[in-house]
């Protein structure tokens, strides 16, 4: 017998053994995603379907307490027209109530489920706590699930938790001369952390606490954004971007060096679980950790300066403010088109988990909502 052919046939089996192997898995991945996602649209139409019964519930009470009367006014009879009318387009004329998202590319979650966004979505908010505040010029606000922190322009820290309320008040003067540019929640780290001119500080059992010397007398940064296990820091406009590791240490890893024209520069860094925003006055970009650009919006034919980049994950979307207009504006990531809330007028916004922190626009009033 000849046992070399035998092993030579044996060899060619297992390779075909291992990728009907990888075949059966990919199938059962792909049954398991199916029905993972096909039990969260369920849900979401179980949620409709109660709304869609309590509004025609309503409207049939108010229709049979109004036809109750002996006497019934024309205009009476055609804002009931009216309604049944927008009843009956919704129902039939309704967009796909869901944003589904399928990238084939991806294997472990490539497909997102999110409900539409839009102005009355917004406007059927609900505030779940407001605090009047008596802090004048606020200019900075980080939040947590739990906590929030505002900071006004005398370098006072006020913190506040969400049921408690108003908790304590730092002023960073009895810590450093250096000017405080930006904080963030790090959620690796379990802390905030405080960007000055040349020094990072975090927040530990109401105490500052400097973690790190971040630059010379040269270069100041300006912003910071905490990212998975890394923190992202900008220089003077964009000049330079550092990357520093979290833990185990703080360390810097790697520099890149910003090469815009002559007239672009770089706002701001904010980030989500998925994606950096780096946004200048040209455009808006979504990168990777290695500054990867996945998406642009392109700002160049824009005359607005935006702020306070948040990510809402419930509808999978970027709130922003307009500075002049100091309306929310938001954006989908594969739409790429700003739009404005009207009529909300705000002053800051940070998020807390499913829900936000709102400084309203006079400034007196801090207001934790949900959508």
């Amino acid at each position: 017998m000849d046992f070399s052919h035998l092993a030579f046939e044996i060899q060619w089996e297992q390779c075909f053994s291992l990728i009907d192997k990888w075949e059966t898995t990919m199938i059962d991945r792909i049954k398991t995603i199916h029905q993972e996602k096909s039990l969260e649209i369920q849900t979401y139409k179980e949620q409709a379907e109660k709304t869609y019964f309590l509004e025609k519930t309503n409207f049939i009470l108010n229709m049979n307490e109004y036809f109750q009367h002996s006497h019934i006014l024309s205009n009476e009879i055609n804002i009931f027209k009216k309604k049944l009318n927008q009843l009956k387009q919704n129902i039939i004329q309704r967009p796909l109530p869901l944003n589904i998202d399928i990238d084939t590319n991806l294997l472990n979650n490539p497909i997102t489920i999110h409900q539409n966004f839009d102005k009355h979505i917004f406007n059927q908010r609900k505030i779940v706590m407001e605090y009047k505040l008596q802090i004048e010029s606020i200019y900075l606000i980080a939040t947590s699930n739990n906590q929030i922190i505002l900071v006004n322009n005398q370098l006072k820290i006020y913190l506040y938790d969400k049921l408690i309320g108003f908790i304590d008040e730092i002023n960073l003067l009895d810590y450093t001369d250096e000017y405080l540019n930006d904080i963030c929640w790090s959620t690796t780290y379990k802390n905030f952390l405080l960007l000055c001119d040349h020094s990072l500080w975090s927040l530990e059992n109401l105490y500052l606490k400097k973690l790190a010397h971040i630059s010379n007398k040269k270069h100041f940064v300006n912003n910071l954004t905490s990212f998975h296990n890394y923190l992202f820091l900008i220089y003077n406009q964009g000049e330079f971007i550092d990357r520093w590791i979290i833990q185990p240490e703080w360390k810097l890893t790697k520099r890149w060096i910003k090469h815009y024209h002559q007239n672009d520069y770089l706002i701001s860094i904010s980030s989500n679980n998925d994606y950096l925003l780096l946004y200048t006055n040209k455009f808006i970009q979504l990168c990777s950790d290695d500054l990867i650009i996945q998406y642009t919006i392109d700002l160049t034919d824009q005359e607005h300066i935006y702020s306070n980049f948040i990510f809402l994950s419930s509808y999978q979307i970027w709130l922003t403010i307009d500075k002049q207009t100091q309306l929310i504006n938001y954006f989908h990531k594969n739409t790429r088109i700003i739009q404005s809330l009207d009529q909300i007028s705000i002053r800051h916004i940070s998020s807390m988990g499913d829900e936000l922190a709102l400084i309203t626009n006079d400034n007196c009033c801090l207001q934790i909502i949900s959508i």
